[in-house]
């Protein structure tokens, strides 16, 4: 869907793809000596089952890759280590379902596109505060880590402040991932 959007008082115009989803997202406030810090750097708190299933998921994106690469030379033997695949994600997921289901936080209605993100938060924040934020989609279509400057926090009629931020760090293959999902999310309705 696209979406304009128009911010009160500054008139600001954008048009871009942007969705709205049930996404699990942890946020922590930085300061600006650290708002342009590699976003996945270990100083920074990352919780771990995020942790968990972002390496998951690199560990997917590099086997597959290396499968593409080998079922070119040996399909035999591209085949097998597809199959073991395929048991190893039976098993990490029947242990997400018992173990890490229980380690997460509830998701919330987060509208975003690759660009940034908007959530409802109980209190104000202040304008070009730095945050460090994890987006989690529930599904596990992407796991990201990022840096973003708050761009406005305006109290809704529910009583809590939406707050809207646009991504400063944000690395290239997450940028993907989002524009992926959003592409994704726009395809199903």
């Amino acid at each position: 869907m696209e979406n304009s959007q128009h911010q009160s008082g500054n008139m600001e115009r954008r048009v871009m793809s942007r969705i709205d989803a049930a996404l699990r997202i942890n946020y922590q406030i930085i300061s600006d000596d650290v708002a342009l810090n590699d976003p996945y750097d270990p100083n920074f708190v990352l919780p771990r089952y995020f942790l968990l299933l972002a390496e998951l998921d690199q560990f997917d994106h590099a086997l597959n890759y290396e499968l593409e690469q080998l079922n070119q030379r040996d399909q035999q033997i591209a085949r097998i280590l597809s199959l073991f695949n395929q048991k190893l994600n039976l098993i990490t997921g029947s242990l997400y379902d018992a173990i890490v289901q229980s380690m997460l936080p509830i998701p919330e209605h987060v509208n975003f596109s690759e660009t940034g993100f908007s959530f409802f938060n109980e209190h104000a924040m202040q304008e070009g505060t730095y945050l460090h934020v994890t987006l989690s989609h529930p599904e596990n279509a992407f796991h990201i880590a990022a840096t973003a400057q708050v761009a406005y926090s305006r109290e809704e009629d529910n009583g809590k402040y939406r707050i809207g931020a646009y991504f400063i760090t944000l690395h290239p293959q997450d940028k993907v991932k989002l524009s992926e999902a959003v592409t994704a999310f726009k395809n199903q309705t």
